[in-house]
């Protein structure tokens, strides 16, 4: 019995040892079987990780393209613009070369004297009566054969005004902005119609065409067509390229509020953003306050909110160089001569603030006007079409002074001191001003021999009418 018993305790010990044999074999089996299954579910399960990232790899790729595309001006859109420049520098160059005889000068400043020798001003209101009074910016333009004078204004009733110089009536009201209308441009086109280019406190520009043949035909109402959300803040300058060729075919810069400059080109389709330039500033990025249009259309200088003069090279579209001046304070207010060689600057707050006169070819400070007391708040620019005279408006008075004679001042036009209507509230200290100044006659063009009268136009926030010096 011991011995079956020894025997048999055995065999169930070999069984068993058998048994625990084959389920550690059974068990590393498995344990073989299972391991490639987890790391497949594991590979498995980062392929699906990393195809739901994916497309938003891909969407940040494609937005950075979309950012390295937006930085550079269409080849189609530059080569027009180059086209124009290459038409427009000769213009510019002929005004540079122009030469006027003792004689001619001195019938000029004549003209330009009688505007203040006891010829009271035209006053126009164009703004609705129960806005805010004032005028915010302002525009001239001229029928394409030179017969027909407009000006458009903005204010604070959200719309732009155009009104016909010459027949002495309002053309079109422009309305659709959300907020004050604070930069206006436009130009006219060989089909008989006009583009008007808004930008407004709301954010956007628009752009509009207004019909001129027919004008007194009331069936003919202005178009919008289109509008442009600026990329930040708001428009601080819109500006119609001069290689536009129609309401349909026009090239639009929009320099907004939060840095930027961008160029939007018009069709039929409407608007359609092609290019964004946009400068850092020492310190991070910049707010630009105003913006101009050199004449040959391939330069374009935008003021900043401390005081820095941004010249861009549309050509290259790169900064060609970074000017500093106003003590810090904002460039309100910017003017290029038609022969491209000057630029004026100033701010609106103070009162009494100076015109720097900055030489465009060797991007240098070269004169300083002091306005001096009575002229209050200067609340625009504007040289006139010959290069020979610069307007500086201000919210009390208006000085006209000789280009490279800056200290000169030719004429002097007063404004009343009760203007009447809304009068706006009196601002805070770097709080800027608006307004406009613009020039209009033949008179300084004319040859020699040529009779020709010359007028200047003024308004400015505050003042409800727009005022026309020389046009009775």
């Amino acid at each position: 019995l011991e011995e079956f018993l020894a025997t048999d305790t055995a065999a169930s010990a070999a069984a068993g040892a058998g048994r625990r044999s084959e389920a550690a074999s059974a068990s590393a089996a498995a344990l073989s079987v299972a391991e490639p299954q987890k790391r497949v579910r594991e590979e498995e399960a980062t392929a699906v990780e990393e195809e739901s990232d994916a497309p938003s790899k891909k969407a940040k790729t494609d937005e950075e393209d979309k950012e390295d595309t937006l930085a550079k001006i269409p080849a189609a859109e530059l080569s027009a613009m180059s086209s124009t420049w290459k038409k427009l520098s000769k213009g510019r160059k002929s005004i540079a070369k122009l030469k006027r005889s003792s004689e001619e000068t001195a019938n000029n400043e004549a003209l330009l004297s009688k505007l203040a020798e006891g010829a009271k001003e035209k006053k126009v209101n164009l703004g609705k009566s129960s806005a805010k009074a004032g005028v915010l910016c302002m525009t001239s333009l001229k029928s394409k054969d030179g017969t027909v004078e407009y000006t458009v204004t903005g204010g604070h009733d959200k719309t732009a005004i155009v009104y016909n110089v010459t027949s002495g009536k309002i053309l079109a009201t422009l309305g659709g902005a959300g907020g004050d209308v604070t930069s206006v441009h436009g130009t006219t086109f060989e089909d008989g119609s006009m583009l008007v280019v808004t930008g407004s406190a709301d954010g956007f520009a628009r752009a509009y065409a207004v019909p001129l043949v027919g004008e007194d035909d009331d069936d003919e109402e202005p178009t919008l067509l289109g509008e442009a959300e600026s990329s930040g803040g708001a428009p601080a300058n819109v500006t119609v390229h001069p290689s536009s060729s129609g309401v349909d075919d026009a090239r639009i810069l929009v320099a907004s509020t939060e840095g930027t400059v961008e160029l939007w080109k018009l069709s039929a389709e409407g608007l359609k953003l092609s290019t964004r330039l946009e400068s850092k500033g020492e310190e991070g990025g910049i707010k630009l306050s105003s913006g101009c249009m050199h004449p040959d259309g391939l330069i374009y200088i935008s003021g900043t909110s401390d005081g820095q003069l941004i010249v861009w090279d549309l050509k290259t579209q790169a900064v060609a160089g970074t000017l500093k001046g106003h003590d810090g304070n904002p460039i309100d207010f910017i003017a290029i001569s038609e022969n491209g060689y000057h630029v004026a600057t100033s701010s609106s707050n103070p009162a009494n603030s100076p015109v720097h006169l900055w030489d465009l070819r060797k991007l240098k400070l070269a004169a300083t006007i002091d306005p001096g007391d009575g002229v209050g708040h200067v609340t625009s620019l504007a040289f006139d079409p010959t290069a020979t005279y610069l307007a500086y408006a201000g919210d009390e008075s208006i000085g006209v002074c000789v280009a490279k004679d800056w200290d000169r001042v030719v004429c002097t036009l007063t404004l009343p001191k009760n203007v009447g209507g809304k009068k706006g509230k009196k601002k805070s200290v770097g709080e800027s001003y608006g307004g406009g100044v613009v020039w209009g006659g033949k008179g300084l063009s004319a040859k020699e021999g040529e009779e020709g009268k010359v007028w200047l136009a003024t308004g400015c926030d505050g003042q409800r009418p727009v005022r026309f010096w020389g046009i009775e």
